[in-house]
């Protein structure tokens, strides 16, 4: 159980995305809808950002071998490879992240670190883990609603977001 209720967010965004996800076939989850990205890429994608802002960042460790490539940053229209393997490469990104993130509390939050990224007023800022947290929270249910309206278009059952929030509350 997190200990801000911010990371809770999160961890509660991870939840969602799952269950937005729950019952894909592979043939479903590996192939663009309406020209777009497939499933697969945006689960990749999500996951991307947690990788290079949490992980690689903050806790500066090397990018994931899968998820962490640049393939997965901007575009969606590429391929994302085995549904099994973006499944595998997410749960492994989100562990990493759940193992730094689980322990802070809010006053943990305020950290910042040096930016060198696509942003350019955090490169003279600098990245603040709250800021990152929000960014990825956000970030999460926007896709979260990409998913499940590309769902009820392929006559789907989308679901209902955002869940329960149980970890924030």
């Amino acid at each position: 159980m997190a200990k801000s209720k911010l990371v809770g967010l999160l961890f509660e965004a991870w939840k969602d995305m799952d269950r937005a996800l729950q019952g894909l076939a592979e043939a479903d989850a590996v192939r663009g809808v309406d020209g777009g990205s497939s499933f697969a890429w945006t689960a990749a994608h999500v996951a991307n950002q947690v990788d290079a802002w949490l992980n690689v960042r903050f806790q500066r460790q090397p990018p994931h071998p899968l998820v962490g490539q640049e393939r997965f940053r901007v575009g969606g229209t590429g391929a994302a490879g085995d549904w099994r393997d973006v499944e595998a490469g997410v749960r492994e990104v989100r562990e990493a992240a759940r193992a730094y993130l689980e322990p802070l509390g809010d006053g943990d939050l305020d950290v910042v670190i040096a930016y060198d990224g696509t942003f350019a007023h955090l490169r003279e800022t600098g990245l603040p883990l709250r800021y990152a947290l929000l960014r990825t929270c956000a970030h999460h249910y926007y896709h979260i609603g990409e998913i499940a309206t590309k769902r009820s278009g392929l006559g789907q059952e989308p679901g209902d977001y955002p869940g329960l929030l149980a970890e924030c509350t």
